[in-house]
């Protein structure tokens, strides 16, 4: 099918962000006189938003936590974050509409696209608090998507899989990214490279 709107997520899709989510997290830990976190329990928690992360990964009170990551990471959200292979590549040659859809603050999400130099190809950046609702709801997906007849969800999770289904559009998801076992079952199309939506999407 030819779509008219390629929907991606950022986080383990776009860019491998885990490190400086990680780092960032367990600063502010240590900051708060709290246990360090390992970074496998961090990277299984990544994709739902800032709360949830938290909420999976301490123990109440959250705020604090929250308050506190987000101001440190908002200055280290591109310390070690890159591109994954093939992406401004790939991005380049796509032809069409392009948005992000992340449950990344926006504000946060507009700062790594430009500071890793895509943020030419896409019309629109949506984060985790452009709508009243974030993925997997499907008013998210609604209100970014508005206009298009024919959107596809490019992401890395069960939230991008279940988002774009809840919605009644396909998703692809792609394998290297930060997913659960099983999570990607629903997609419509598995692929284990960025550069592979090039055929897919021919």
């Amino acid at each position: 099918m030819n779509y008219d709107l390629l929907v991606f997520d950022l986080d383990g899709t776009l860019v491998d962000s885990a490190a400086d989510i990680s780092a960032s997290l367990n600063r502010t830990l240590a900051r708060l006189g709290r246990d360090r976190i390992p970074h496998e329990r961090v990277l299984a928690s990544i994709g739902s938003g800032v709360r949830k992360l938290i909420e999976r990964t301490t123990v109440p009170p959250f705020e604090p936590v929250m308050e506190a990551f987000l101001e440190h990471y908002a200055d280290h959200l591109l310390d070690e974050t890159a591109l994954f292979p093939g992406v401004a590549e790939t991005l380049a040659r796509l032809r069409g509409r392009k948005i992000v859809l992340s449950n990344k603050p926006e504000a946060m999400s507009r700062k790594v696209v430009e500071g890793l130099g895509i943020a030419k190809f896409f019309e629109a950046v949506y984060g985790g608090d452009s709508f009243p609702v974030r993925k997997p709801d499907p008013e998210c997906w609604r209100r970014a998507v508005a206009g298009a007849s024919r959107p596809v969800m490019i992401g890395d999770s069960g939230t991008d899989v279940q988002t774009a289904k809840g919605a009644g559009a396909p998703a692809i998801a792609v394998t290297y990214g930060y997913f659960k076992p099983g999570e990607l079952d629903a997609a419509d199309v598995r692929i284990d490279r960025f550069a592979q939506l090039l055929d897919v999407l021919r």
